[in-house]
């Protein structure tokens, strides 16, 4: 069970844990024949929940402590052979260039045989034997951006944060605590919409560690799609099913499409990609379930128009952990009175860093986030901000990008 214990006790040992030597190895991740950069591959520690991912130029920085110096770094990416490297062999003065091969993978005969959706049901029921189900602390970043309909930045947001989960089977309700995160917002931009904040709250990030709780893998909106095989391919050096999915003919409500990709020996899932299938003539309201808050600011027929998510799983000791998720959120919003439309691009990525499932401590009440949208909790800029803490690294014009916004008046 986590416990609580007294504020002296998380500031000792967190001291402890950034008191110890620590390497820095910053790089990049490429296809070995082409050079490409391998965006958002996995990097970490092997066989362990310790790690990063790469950014869109395939680059990364990873905090390494002292007592990872005898393991080895390992990058992976689907459909590329794992390739790990002695830690102690890693020269961080110097950028490290990690290339990766391409792997084919054979569909396995069964194959001929299985029934696509049978699959999918089997891998749903085996959700508590291949995926962590139980209590756990996990170290995670989040960045999010905002874009007008003109393509300028209006928000940038990032933060380091610790959640801490208790379990399908706990009765007490998860927490976050927000170790560090800063925010570039323009007010004037979002006073046009009546000041409305945007951002993610707690329970979002929860839902997105939860994968029982997908909402394409519901029942009811399984009935409505159909399931089909149409490759396999390799990770960490597993063979994987890539299941390719859509609705079926006529169906009605809630529908996606996307691939799912399990694992074939276990029927683990190591990816969801999808997208909710949102018609222009029957739009999905935004704030479906704040209705009262929306018609106050005057933004009830405010639309989402795109919705894309994809969940990333990594293979650490036998279990499957979340380790990245994306989201691409295209929204209207619209003040009916002043006539007044905006379309906005939300981007987003959450990053596990790190994961512990004993001796978990959690810190006083005060000190935990509240339930309120996480841009509110961080401020507005901090300097020196990733000395301390794993992330996703930014591409080359992020900082800058954060300033003009800061700068704005």
């Amino acid at each position: 069970m986590i416990k609580h214990t007294i504020t002296l006790i998380m500031l000792f040992s967190v001291t402890a844990i950034f008191s110890q030597d620590y390497k820095r190895i910053s790089g990049k991740v490429v296809d070995e024949i082409t050079g490409e950069p391998l965006a958002f591959s996995h990097v970490g520690i092997f066989n362990s929940s310790y790690g990063t991912v790469s950014n869109i130029e395939g680059d990364f920085s990873l905090i390494v402590p002292e007592h990872y110096y005898d393991d080895n770094l390992s990058a992976s990416y689907l459909g590329y052979a794992l390739k790990s490297i002695p830690v102690a062999s890693i020269d961080t003065d110097n950028e490290l260039i990690i290339s990766l091969i391409s792997t084919v993978t054979e569909l396995p005969e069964l194959i001929i045989s299985v029934n696509e959706k049978s699959i999918i049901e089997e891998a749903i029921e085996a959700i508590p034997t291949n995926h962590d189900q139980n209590e756990m602390q996990l170290r995670a970043f989040w960045r999010a951006s905002i874009r007008n309909q003109t393509d300028a930045y209006v928000q940038m947001t990032e933060y380091a944060f610790d959640m801490y989960r208790h379990g399908i089977a706990g009765e007490e309700e998860n927490a976050m605590k927000i170790l560090r995160g800063r925010v570039a917002r323009d007010t004037s931009f979002f006073a046009d919409i009546g000041g409305l904040q945007i951002g993610v709250t707690p329970q979002t990030l929860f839902v997105s560690s939860l994968l029982k709780e997908h909402p394409l893998l519901d029942k009811k909106n399984l009935k409505k799609h159909t399931f089909k095989i149409t490759d396999a391919t390799s990770y960490n050096g597993r063979a994987v099913f890539v299941v390719s999915f859509q609705p079926k003919r006529n169906a009605r409500g809630k529908l996606f499409e996307g691939k799912i990709l399990l694992d074939t020996e276990t029927l683990a899932f190591v990816k969801i990609a999808f997208k909710k299938l949102i018609s222009p003539e029957n739009p999905e309201r935004v704030f479906d379930g704040l209705s009262m808050a929306a018609m106050v600011v005057g933004l009830a027929k405010s639309t989402m128009d795109k919705y894309e998510n994809e969940l990333n799983y990594q293979y650490v000791n036998g279990k499957w952990y979340l380790s990245h998720a994306k989201y691409d959120i295209n929204w209207t919003m619209r003040r009916a009175k002043q006539d007044i439309s905006k379309p906005v691009t939300f981007k987003a990525d959450f990053v596990v860093t790190d994961i512990q499932k004993e001796n978990i401590v959690l810190p006083p009440e005060e000190e935990l986030a509240s339930k309120a949208i996480l841009e509110r909790q961080v401020s507005k800029n901090e300097d020196d901000f990733w000395n301390e803490y794993n992330y996703l690294k930014a591409d080359n014009n992020f900082e800058e990008l954060f300033k003009e916004i800061l700068a704005r008046k």
